[in-house]
């Protein structure tokens, strides 16, 4: 199997170790611990695109292990801190729906022969999409956002006063990481209305 590959699906046991510092291990101190290999598990993600294009191992089973991992680890982590009280109901259910009807729009696009980011039409929605540098911010938002969780949940066991002050900075990220994930999803709902328009067929 490609290297690329083989580094995208490490990150499936990277995240399940993610949730064993989670859920069965004390908060302090091996909470720092799992926070290291929360940042690994983004580093990864990173990497696996890096090592795909350096070695020139870009592939369609690629992009879609890596779509796949993506989802798993954003929505299994904004769930895991629901389970622990630190995000409210409504955060993994805007991020499992934009899933959702994103992913279904890209695959109706990809059948007309115009799979990820290629079925971008305007340059707004491109650069809001596709460009580097959102999905490099939009990577970093949710990187910091679930550290800075982790982080909290591991110090206030340990001092308990620091979550009022902390509690209001991790709420900024929230809110800022769900505005980051709509405003990316939002360019891909208007962009897919073309492809199904086209894939309308006339009352017979």
């Amino acid at each position: 199997m490609l290297l690329a590959n083989l580094i995208t699906l490490a990150r499936l046991p990277v995240l399940l170790a993610v949730l064993g510092f989670l859920f069965w291990a004390p908060p302090w101190p091996h909470g720092l611990v799992g926070t290291g290999l929360l940042v690994l598990l983004f580093l990864m993600d990173w990497t696996d695109g890096w090592v795909a294009r350096r070695r020139g191992e870009v592939t369609a089973l690629g992009a879609v292990l890596d779509v796949a991992l993506d989802r798993a680890v954003e929505n299994i982590l904004w769930i895991a801190f629901l389970k622990l009280d630190l995000v409210p109901f409504w955060v993994p259910v805007v991020f499992l729906l934009r899933s959702f009807v994103v992913d279904g729009i890209r695959e109706v696009a990809a059948a007309q022969g115009r799979p990820g980011f290629t079925m971008m039409h305007t340059p707004l929605g491109r650069f809001l999409v596709a460009s580097r540098f959102m999905r490099a911010l939009y990577g970093l938002a949710k990187g910091v956002t679930f550290a800075s969780l982790f982080l909290y949940h591991s110090f206030t066991a340990r001092h308990p006063f620091l979550g009022g002050p902390w509690s209001a900075v991790n709420t900024c990220l929230i809110w800022f990481t769900v505005a980051l994930c709509l405003l990316r999803g939002l360019p891909v709902v208007l962009d897919g209305r073309l492809y199904f328009r086209r894939n309308t067929s006339t009352p017979s």
